[in-house]
Formats: C-alpha cells, sequence, structure tokens
C-alpha cells in the first residue's frame, strides 16, 4: 500500500479488517510482531483518506483514559464494526454530515459507535487483553453485560 502512489482503498479492505480482527482476537502485546503489524496496518490507514469515517466522541470516548490505549482501541473496534458490515452484510455506514441533521444523532453515526463500543468493551473484558478501565468506562462495561448499553450510551 506504501509504495502503491496512488492505492484504491477499497482493495485493500478485507486486509484491513483482517487486521482489526487480528487485534480482537488476540491480547495486547506489543512485543507480538504480528501484533504490531496488525497495529501498523490500522495506523497507515487511519492517517489516510479511505473514505471510513470513524466517529470517535461522546460521552463513552471521553470516559475512556487518554492516557492509554483505550482511545486507539475503540477507534478500531469502530472500524472493525463498519468494515464487518461492509464487507460480511453488504451495508455501508458512511458516517457523513447529512444536512438538516445533527451529526451525533444520525442513525449510522450512532450505530458505528455502539456497534464498536460493544466490540471494545468485549475485548476489554476479557482480563487477558490487559487493558482497564476508569470507573467511569466502567459503567458502560456493568450495562452492556446486563444488555443495557444502549439505554445509557447516547446519555
Amino acid at each position: 500500500m506504501k509504495s502503491d502512489p496512488e492505492p484504491n482503498f477499497a482493495s485493500y479492505e478485507q486486509l484491513f479488517f483482517d487486521a482489526t480482527e487480528y487485534i480482537f482476537d488476540n491480547p495486547v502485546n506489543f512485543k507480538s510482531e504480528e501484533f504490531v503489524s496488525a497495529c501498523r496496518i490500522v495506523d497507515f490507514w487511519k492517517n489516510e483518506d479511505t473514505g471510513i469515517n470513524v466517529p470517535i466522541f461522546g460521552g463513552f470516548y471521553d470516559s475512556l483514559n487518554p492516557k492509554s490505549n483505550q482511545r486507539y482501541f475503540y477507534m478500531i473496534a469502530i472500524t472493525n464494526y463498519i468494515l464487518n458490515e461492509k464487507l460480511n452484510n453488504d451495508r455501508y455506514l458512511k458516517n457523513m454530515k447529512i444536512e438538516g441533521q445533527k451529526y451525533s444523532e444520525q442513525d449510522d453515526v450512532r450505530e458505528s459507535q455502539i456497534g464498536g463500543a460493544k466490540i471494545f468493551l468485549d475485548y476489554v473484558s476479557n482480563q487477558k487483553n490487559g487493558l482497564s478501565l476508569s470507573s467511569k468506562a466502567k459503567k458502560f462495561l456493568k450495562a452492556h453485560e446486563k444488555g443495557e448499553l444502549e439505554e445509557i450510551f447516547f446519555d
């Protein structure tokens, strides 16, 4: 991808999705060559205009510790959700501003955020993954475990 002067990002979406899947299928291990490689693929994509818009904001995002990797993994989780919908369910969540609507209230934006949050919270709930949550974020994990995440997520 880096060597391609004008990469067609759509042709690399499966690779990007596979990298996000690898991350969520394995514990955080920045000493693992495979894990680091998967993160490098994600980092390359997040710094390019790939047509995948990741809505990272809101109360849940703000509850994550900015000095840890929690926000980073949440961004990856949203990306994973969006790519899964596109590649496996033929649904494209554009997350683009729609005239006359508040961006944070758009259906695609909300779906992407909550879908990503569920992936992230499932990952974080496994202690082997080494990501601990702040007390503010733990309320979201508890709600998710009770099946009530949607009820508190957008308050």
